[in-house]
């Protein structure tokens, strides 16, 4: 029976890796490069953790899965709860796999809590509760990992400044080396034939220390002057070597396969949808005095990024991930101006969540207070929002900032098409993010990026070796939802009918079976893709009672998580 060994690097792209491999300075991946298959993997539609690794487990489109992003809108108000994996939609890889009879060992794969009773053993990683004892299966599996490796944790205890660079950098070391041990002790003593081990920490490194490789980034203008890529160099080296003591233990016969949710590349600038919906007159606030109020102080700066910045500069942001700087959604709603100050009486379209840009319509019957009635009215100020948010500039340079909006029929298919945003928007410039899951987190359109000097790209990473797989061999077309079923291939077990992804067949040296490569649906609405499609608008110049599977204790943990780490500032 043939072992599968799967190392995820959350946000690494290929031509890093690549890139410093030729260089010397990566001799395990160099090795993998030139004795097996690689290429670049096309990432889901928004390249986000949350959504790509629910894609990749399932090997399904987030239409399928119902995750868009970290969070999402609550039934009956305009509030938002983190996401976890009881709202995925879809079986995961290892719960096909143990139902299939294969013995699994899961560790640190964001969005796998809560841990599954699998057939083997499990840690969830990324998105678990702070404090939730839920985490790993079978229930004693960390006490074995506490009296073989010490101290585990799950999140980083540190948070990047340039005050506290070392201490960032050493904690980041520290957690490499705790995973890899982790991992080690559990191949060597538990029995599997699937194992997968997910290193998080490398997108915080790229997401927080980009401008340390990009010598124009903004933030290097008068500092950082000459190569100061040595700390990241230095961290990927580490990790090089621990990859090199996973296939070691791993053995000869097993088929490898490294791979990432996502790329990751520079970013300038950020751009806060709600405030261009507020000027457009899409979005109204109310009429009364708390509105005013609120307004009033948000205009002159009383904004979470502003709080946030000078937290920072307080050098409060130590232990982020760990301490709640921040409070959740319905009290930042209290505070700061939110949604609760919108007149939904005569607001037509809002935005929620990163990266791309989503707008969603005020839809009657689908938004608590919907005000545009299906059907007609609804395709009509689809198509309007759609044409001006092409028109969108920059209102100090005039720089057009979208290149591009997509429909999401577009973009994906299946059973929670309708939870997806009605359009999609895509910066004109790649530096440019649309960055916020806040109601209002800045006060102008667009701004300088803070706390993040690199942003998620679309094409992340695939790199697998083995004794059936092809040497020295380009991968083409990969998507994220193929991983799922060129791991069940692998290793004998059938693959559902309704995943979106197929084998990448070109990998390996036995073909699989034609009728296995052609047979999943159309993937049109899986690949995510920015290419064209019929409905793209293109600019021609470019214990506790539980909701939803977190308690409510959990999920205001989650969201502190969160807020902390800058992903909904």
């Amino acid at each position: 029976m043939n072992k599968v060994l799967v190392i995820g690097l959350d946000g690494v792209p290929l031509d890093l890796i690549r890139a410093w491999a030729d260089a010397g300075e990566m001799p395990t991946l160099k090795r993998i490069l030139s004795d097996g298959a690689s290429g670049h993997l096309r990432s889901t539609m928004p390249p986000t953790s949350a959504a790509a690794w629910s894609s990749f487990m399932t090997g399904k489109n987030p239409g399928r899965t119902g995750v868009y992003d970290f969070l999402y809108r609550q039934e009956g108000d305009y509030t938002f709860a983190p996401i976890n994996g009881r709202r995925r939609e879809g079986p995961s890889l290892w719960r096909l796999l143990s139902d299939a009879g294969r013995r699994v060992g899961v560790i640190n794969v964001p969005m796998s809590y809560p841990a599954e009773a699998v057939n083997g053993f499990m840690i969830s990683g990324w998105m678990t509760p702070f404090r939730s004892r839920d985490f790993a299966y079978p229930a004693g599996l960390m006490r074995d990992v506490q009296a073989a490796v010490g101290d585990y944790h799950i999140y980083p205890q540190e948070t990047f400044s340039e005050q506290r660079k070392d201490a960032y950098l050493a904690a980041s070391h520290e957690m490499l080396e705790m995973r890899t041990k982790t991992a080690l002790h559990l191949m060597a003593n538990k029995p599997w034939d699937f194992f997968m081990l997910v290193y998080f920490d490398t997108d915080r490194i790229l997401h927080q220390l980009w401008h340390y490789l990009d010598a124009d980034h903004p933030w290097r203008k008068g500092q950082l002057p000459g190569d100061a890529s040595e700390p990241i160099r230095q961290y990927f080296r580490h990790l090089d070597t621990c990859i090199g003591r996973l296939l070691q233990e791993a053995g000869e016969e097993v088929t490898l396969m490294i791979m990432s949710d996502h790329g990751m590349g520079s970013a300038h600038n950020m751009i806060v949808l709600n405030n261009w919906l507020l000027e457009s007159g899409w979005l109204h606030l109310k009429e009364g005095a708390t509105a005013r109020i609120k307004h009033a102080l948000f205009q002159k700066g009383f904004t979470l990024k502003n709080i946030h910045e000078l937290v920072d500069r307080l050098g409060l942001a130590r232990h982020a991930e760990y301490k709640a700087l921040y409070s959740v959604d319905a009290i930042l709603k209290r505070l700061f101006l939110s949604f609760n100050d919108v007149d939904w009486s005569r607001s037509r379209a809002y935005s929620y969540g990163r990266h791309v840009g989503p707008l969603f319509l005020n839809v009657s019957g689908r938004e608590p207070q919907g005000i545009i009635t299906p059907g007609a009215e609804y395709e009509r100020e689809r198509d309007a929002l759609a044409e001006q948010a092409l028109e969108m500039r920059d209102p100090i340079s005039g720089k057009q900032l979208v290149g591009k909006v997509l429909y999401r029929e577009d973009v994906y298919h299946g059973e929670h098409l309708k939870e997806a945003p009605d359009l999609i928007l895509i910066p004109r410039e790649e530096t440019d993010i649309f960055f916020g899951l806040s109601d209002f987190g800045s006060n102008t359109i667009m701004q300088p990026m803070y706390r993040y000097s690199g942003m998620h790209r679309d094409d992340g990473l695939v790199m697998m070796m083995g004794p059936n797989i092809q040497q020295a061999q380009q991968i083409e077309g990969a998507h994220i939802v193929d991983l799922a079923p060129t791991i069940l291939y692998a290793m004998g077990v059938p693959i559902p009918t309704d995943m979106d992804g197929r084998p990448l067949g070109q990998a390996f040296v036995q073909q699989p079976a034609a009728e296995i490569v052609t047979r999943p649906a159309p993937r049109n609405g899986a690949n995510g893709s920015n290419g064209s499609s019929g409905h793209d608008v293109h600019n021609n110049g470019n214990g506790q009672q539980r909701t939803n599977g977190y308690t409510r204790e959990e999920a205001l943990s989650v969201e502190q998580r969160l807020r902390a780490m800058g992903y909904l500032g």
